[in-house]
């Protein structure tokens, strides 16, 4: 029996070995199988161009795989940029002090330019181009210089140029021209309500509109229709909403439409000046064109200060009103007969401002119910909690808002 055990247990030298191996362990001079553990390249073999949990392996070639990459802020998550909040108050109130002092320079000027033309040639005061100039020209010749050197403080982000097409820049005008005329009828509105209570006020008149109407056409023209729109839109246009830019599209719409507002000083030219000035903000961020704006603002004086100045000239609208109120109708037909082409005129011209009034707010509604107009976010970012705060709540602002209130209520109840 020990023999045949022998005889089982020797295998002969020249017998192959199957290829296994026992407990994962080669043995010695047996051929080992080229099987892999998965995941892992054995010494000696090419490992496959993978890499675990988005790691490359030493020493083995890898895929080219890019982990993405996201900023760091100190977490390894990514976080909200942050708001310097002292630095945009200082940058508000620049703003606002300046065109405060540019408020009390021209205020200055212009009781200084009064005071001695009264005293050494009273009767001047009397001719219409005389008024005027006295009251824009230190305005324009002294407070707007001293406003664009302060302005210069305070970093300028300019919007990109972008083309718009001849219908877009119509329809623009037409949008823009009727939200100027709905804010001239709600601050009528809103003073009658005003001198309802306040008998003795003058909330609802427009003192500049009452001076355009009794003035000479080519003063108009030149003042109102020329000079006034090109330097008002470089100072609230050009100079603020480069500067208010960064803040985003709302911050600067708002913003500038109450500074325009305000600085017109008379609460029913404030209101439309409000909307009228917050909607060239608009167009100027998303054109970057401040020719545009300007030719809106020459137009629309145009068609407020000189147009209805021939039309009223053309027709004799006083005397219709005397007729009303005999109530004699064959009287006002006679009347109407013999100035019926001054009256065609003056119906075409009430026909054309309510033809644009509704159709510029037509256009209007349209183009906000299709999200065609783009309002885009500033590169500095004011919080929601903070925007009052920041943009108002500072020494400059405060200074020049009541100034401007100043202004309004001395208009008013003066």
């Amino acid at each position: 029996m020990d023999g045949n055990n022998n005889q089982f247990n020797q295998q002969p030298q020249n017998q192959p070995q199957n290829e296994y191996t026992q407990y994962g362990y080669r043995q010695q001079s047996y051929q080992q199988p080229n099987y892999q553990q998965p995941g892992y390249g054995q010494q000696g073999y090419q490992q496959n161009g993978y890499a675990q949990n988005g790691y490359p392996q030493p020493g083995f070639p890898q895929n080219g795989y890019v982990q993405p990459v996201y900023p760091q802020y100190g977490y390894g998550m990514p976080q909200a940029p942050y708001f310097d909040q002292k630095s945009a108050k200082r940058a508000f109130s620049n703003i606002g002090l300046s065109y405060f002092l540019f408020w009390v320079c021209a205020l200055v000027a212009t009781i200084a330019v009064a005071f001695f033309m009264q005293l050494f040639c009273p009767d001047a005061t009397d001719i219409y181009l005389v008024r005027i100039l006295s009251s824009i020209l230190p305005m324009y010749l002294i407070g707007a210089p001293l406003c664009w050197i302060l302005m210069k403080r305070v970093p300028a982000e300019a919007p990109a140029r972008n083309k718009w097409t001849a219908g877009q820049i119509i329809g623009g005008y037409i949008v823009g021209y009727s939200l100027m005329y709905v804010g001239s009828i709600a601050g009528s509105y809103i003073g009658a309500i005003i001198e309802s209570y306040f008998p003795d006020a003058q909330a609802s008149t427009n003192s500049v509109q009452e001076l355009v109407l009794t003035g000479e056409m080519w003063v108009n023209i030149i003042v109102m229709v020329m000079v006034g729109p090109v330097v008002e839109e470089l100072l609230f246009r050009k100079l603020l909403c480069d500067r208010l830019k960064p803040y985003g599209d709302w911050v600067t719409i708002l913003v500038t439409g109450m500074m325009f507002g305000v600085f017109h000083g008379n609460l029913t030219q404030g209101i439309y000046a409000f909307m009228f000035g917050a909607f060239l903000a608009y167009v100027y961020l998303r054109t970057g064109n401040i020719f545009i704006t300007i030719g809106y603002h020459i137009t629309a004086n145009f068609m407020g200060s000189v147009l209805p100045l021939l039309v009223l000239n053309s027709a004799d609208v006083d005397g219709f009103e005397e007729m009303l109120e005999t109530g004699d109708v064959n009287v006002l037909g006679e009347f109407i007969s013999e100035n019926a082409e001054a009256f065609l005129l003056y119906g075409g011209y009430i026909f054309l401002v309510l033809g644009l009034m509704i159709t510029g707010i037509i256009i209007l509604i349209v183009t906000l119910a299709r999200g065609h107009a783009k309002f885009e976010p500033g590169r500095i970012q004011i919080p929601s909690g903070k925007k009052f705060s920041t943009v108002i709540v500072n020494v400059g602002m405060i200074l020049f808002l009541l100034s401007g209130l100043f202004e309004i209520l001395m208009s008013t109840f003066g």
